[in-house]
């Protein structure tokens, strides 16, 4: 199967105040082919801008932004089979999109059962790939916040780096030749209602000011 078609690319900037790490494309993503073109966009930019046009839009149209910003998904293609309208996908890629699925309250459980499915061999492309896309876009970006959004996002973060960051609080990392600093934050997916709580955002807004 041709995955190439539902393949997005990142919005990696140089000289990038913040790179945002995202999850993967949705239904609206594969329509317009950028990054937080949905509502998870909407979500981010009433947050960071008061604004009502989706992130990605605004960072694709090279918009005059305040902070200049890069977003990276994990994974290229969506995590959910939901958005390959019927195609027959591969046993191994719905084993794959399993990770969409876990819940625990214990975080470190749930990350414990992504990280094993991470570790399987569509998990490690996934990894390479994601890899070497973040080393990219940090090394163009060398002054940038690091912001992690998602317990997904924050597996692949961790199986690639070794490093583990804080919700919702600022640590500083050492990664190859890089110093940056990463910062957890929820996913801001409707579904999770987290960047809807503008009170809860104070710490994200402060750490990107």
């Amino acid at each position: 199967m041709n995955l190439k078609k539902f393949q997005i690319e990142d919005l990696s900037h140089p000289n990038s105040d913040v790179i945002f790490i995202l999850e993967s494309p949705h239904t609206q993503e594969l329509n317009v082919g950028y990054p937080a073109a949905g509502e998870t966009g909407v979500n981010m930019s009433k947050v960071i801008f008061n604004c009502e046009q989706p992130l990605g839009e605004l960072i694709k149209n090279r918009a005059p932004l305040p902070t200049q910003l890069s977003i990276l998904n994990c994974s290229r293609i969506p995590l959910q089979s939901t958005c390959y309208g019927g195609e027959k996908l591969p046993l191994k890629l719905v084993e794959f999109f399993r990770i969409q699925t876990f819940y625990d309250p214990l975080v470190q459980r749930q990350k414990k059962q992504i990280k094993d499915i991470l570790r399987s061999k569509i998990g490690l492309n996934a990894l390479d790939s994601f890899e070497s896309r973040l080393y990219a876009s940090i090394q163009i970006s060398q002054k940038a916040k690091i912001v992690v959004c998602g317990v997904i996002a924050q597996c692949f973060f961790e199986e690639v780096t070794k490093l583990q960051g804080q919700l919702r609080k600022a640590t500083e990392f050492a990664w190859k030749e890089f110093n940056f600093s990463v910062f957890y934050e929820y996913h801001p997916s409707s579904k999770s209602g987290r960047w809807s709580d503008s009170s809860g955002m104070e710490a994200l807004r402060h750490y990107l000011s």
